[in-house]
């Protein structure tokens, strides 16, 4: 089995949990065939090739470097890098209803900006001048098959965005945007803009949301990986010329979002939080456990407050 049918073959069921391979540089050859050994020879304990899927978009190190050198250098997405930036803390912290939420309106928002930065190039309005989303996806898709057809120099890198188009086109025009009545059943109706927005659904089921934000952060990776495919220079400079190790900026993020990450391991004020009322229904913590929390917390305000005098 060569590479692009390894990459095929992972994709493939990765596709039926509305994922893909990210977009990152670290996807080598190698990396290919480690995720086709996680599908074919899978270990409960890590979860499989879904597992590592979600460790790969979760990862601290990743999330600071898709800020720094794919959400930052892409203009359409700079109006939102405040929200962008809260909610990618709020994943470290666990805070997932709030990251989530925060991020399914944005997706519009970038599009959006999109079709107004290459409104000369792409049509995105309906007969009546209201941007569309449908029309603007369609065309957009076309806009970027063209685009990536004429890279005649890298014939890897043209299969390599051809993926992403091609995932970028199944969510928007398959999944996120689906009307109430066409995703009552499945995952679909999990990974719903219209059903998030409007009814809140799915967000008191722990996995769901879990996931959710995975593809939530996922499919923003791949708006901004094909953004930056168009410009060759900015591209390699942000992938090839990223000096991460001397960037101070991308340095601060990724410490702050590993130490939350490592600290939710165990009980922060987040985690207790979701174990004692977002999870009532399991039980995670009685109320002799919440009594010890509250004589921590009542220890630590003092604490606090003496050293504030």
């Amino acid at each position: 089995m060569n590479l692009w049918e390894a990459y095929e073959k992972v994709d493939k069921h990765l596709n039926e949990k509305l994922l893909t391979i990210p977009p990152y540089p670290c996807v080598s050859g190698k990396r290919v065939q480690e995720l086709l050994t996680c599908l074919e020879n899978p270990d409960p304990a890590w979860g499989g090739l879904d597992g590592e899927i979600l460790r790969m978009i979760k990862n601290p190190w990743q999330r600071a470097y898709q800020i720094e050198y794919r959400f930052k250098p892409t203009n359409i997405f700079n109006d939102f890098m405040k929200v962008i930036e809260s909610a990618t803390y709020d994943l470290m912290i666990g805070n997932y209803i709030c990251s989530y939420l925060s991020l399914v309106p944005v997706v519009e928002a970038i599009l959006r900006k999109w079709s107004k930065e290459k409104s000369n190039e792409i049509e995105s309005k309906n007969k009546k001048g209201d941007f569309k989303i449908y029309i603007f996806e369609k065309n957009l898709v076309k806009y970027l098959n063209v685009k990536n057809n004429e890279r005649h120099s890298n014939i890897k890198f043209q299969k390599w965005i051809s993926n992403q188009i091609k995932y970028f086109d199944f969510m928007i025009g398959e999944v996120f945007y689906l009307t109430f009545n066409a995703s009552e059943e499945g995952v679909e109706k999990e990974f719903n803009r219209n059903r998030t927005l409007h009814l809140l659904d799915n967000i008191g089921d722990s996995e769901v949301l879990r996931d959710n934000n995975t593809r939530i952060f996922l499919l923003l990776d791949i708006i901004a990986e094909l953004y930056l495919s168009l410009d060759e220079e900015l591209y390699a400079n942000n992938t090839f010329y990223a000096d991460y190790e001397k960037n101070i900026d991308f340095n601060l993020r990724w410490k702050i979002y590993l130490k939350n990450a490592m600290e939710s391991i165990n009980f922060t004020d987040m985690t207790i939080i979701d174990f004692a009322f977002l999870q009532q229904d399991k039980q995670y913590v009685s109320d002799e456990q919440k009594q010890k929390f509250i004589e921590k917390k009542e220890y630590q305000i003092q604490f606090i407050q003496s050293n504030n005098r």
